[in-house]
């Protein structure tokens, strides 16, 4: 009896052993690694009669390089275009001509025209949201011309891997503050979102072919100011290079549709608001000159500006009108003084901070009304303040924010303190030292 009892329980036993490995071993939908070309960034461009144009950015294994010796980096990328209605059609399309299936998991960065963001991109971002192979942190950029001119002119002139060029191109924003870090999650969550809306990357080709070239864009000082560094957008930098991809500025959004952009400078406003700046190199004119002279000959102070703390944002309502007060603290490091006087200490010290202070709140306080006036944009998240005042969230919905932020009112209050001056701690002019 005791047997016949062991021998059943081994029985089952057995049984359940051979069901778990036929339940785990299943290999019909697997894919070798060898078998599939992987993406490493992906245009969007307007196609014919509302078709959607497809460039997709594929890397080359063997150009790459394997093991210690580099690879040819021109040939490190190929580049494929298709039209189809959706973007899944467009894949199957490039896969009935390829030897390998697309694989979307290690894309770097997406595309899309400035002609397509204008008409809204919703249904791509839905795309992007909701494959499995699109990582949630694939970097967002905004082409202002097509998006296959950027991937075509896109050379990784310092990087074997074209990835890791997408990667340090998109994350330049942390140095520069010249542009914005944009990810297709957060872009789409704040596309949806009713307290703020999304920022994405402006990118483009410069066109640029020679440095005689870039009278056309700096041009003549407008009202004795003159243009600084940052001052426009990614298809006018003043700069030659093999490489003619650009970076620079920020795209606005209003809901999914593209409502205008910030220029370089501006961006840099856009990240001190947002608490978002890490560092950059920031020039004033020198406040002891002013104005550009006769001689066209203005001097400047650079200075290296981070943020000594979050910025405190506070909104009131006063008679169905949002008074919004924004104070920054920056702090700041003396690189460069162009003019003879001293800032390293005392009352010139306390000079180059006042000046500073309202050099920077004057253009932060323009950039603020040009996202009500122009834009209608709350890209900053003021509305995120205004959301804590509320109990529930009907209340929040029926009190339209958007509608009340168009007719904001902005006072900024900014401090820059210098906390070091390079690696000089006082500055005697030429003409005193002869």
């Amino acid at each position: 009896m005791m047997s016949t009892r062991n021998n059943n329980a081994r029985t089952v036993i057995i049984a359940c052993i051979l069901i778990l490995i036929m339940t785990t071993s299943g290999c019909h939908d697997a894919i070798e690694i060898d078998e599939m070309v992987y993406v490493v960034a992906m245009g969007l461009d307007r196609g014919v009669e509302g078709n959607i144009r497809m460039s997709m950015l594929l890397a080359v294994p063997i150009a790459v390089g394997v093991g210690p010796e580099p690879g040819e980096v021109d040939k490190a990328t190929t580049m494929i275009t298709v039209e189809a209605p959706t973007i899944f059609g467009g894949m199957n399309i490039a896969n009935s001509m390829l030897s390998k299936q697309l694989n979307f998991s290690h894309a770097k960065l997406v595309v899309i025209s400035s002609d397509i963001a204008q008409r809204g991109i919703e249904r791509y971002m839905n795309t992007f949201n909701r494959f499995r192979e699109f990582r949630p942190n694939t970097f967002l950029g905004i082409s202002k011309g097509p998006a296959e001119d950027f991937l075509k002119t896109s050379k990784p002139i310092l990087e074997a891997n074209p990835a890791k060029y997408y990667e340090l191109l998109m994350e330049s924003w942390e140095i520069t503050g010249f542009s914005v870090d944009s990810y297709v999650k957060d872009s789409y969550a704040d596309m949806r979102s009713i307290d703020s809306e999304a920022v994405a990357a402006l990118l483009d080709v410069n066109r640029l072919e020679d440095s005689s070239e870039f009278k056309k864009i700096l041009g003549e000082p407008i009202n004795d100011q003159k243009t600084m560094e940052g001052d426009y957008t990614a298809e006018s930098v003043p700069a030659i290079f093999d490489s003619k991809s650009m970076n620079m500025g920020a795209a606005v959004f209003k809901g999914d549709k593209m409502a205008g952009e910030l220029n370089g400078r501006e961006t840099v406003f856009y990240l001190m608001v947002t608490g978002k700046l890490q560092d950059a190199y920031f020039t004033v004119p020198d406040p002891q000159q002013g104005t550009i002279g006769e001689d066209n000959e203005a001097k400047f102070v650079s200075l290296r500006l981070n943020l000594a703390r979050k910025p405190v944002i506070q909104v009131e309502m006063k008679e169905n009108i949002p008074h919004i007060t924004v104070h920054i603290l920056l702090e700041g490091i003396i690189l460069t003084s162009e003019g003879e006087k001293d800032y390293s200490t005392g009352e010139g010290l306390k000079q180059l901070e006042d000046f500073s202070a309202e050099y920077i709140r004057k253009d932060i306080l323009s950039f603020m009304e040009k996202t009500r006036d122009e834009f209608n944009s709350d890209i900053c998240g003021v509305g995120k303040k205004m959301k804590q005042k509320f109990l529930n969230w009907d209340d929040w919905e029926q009190f339209h924010w958007a509608e009340k932020y168009q007719n904001s009112i902005f006072d900024i209050v900014t401090k820059v303190s210098i906390r070091r001056t390079g690696m000089k701690i006082k500055q005697i002019p030429m003409s005193d030292a002869k």
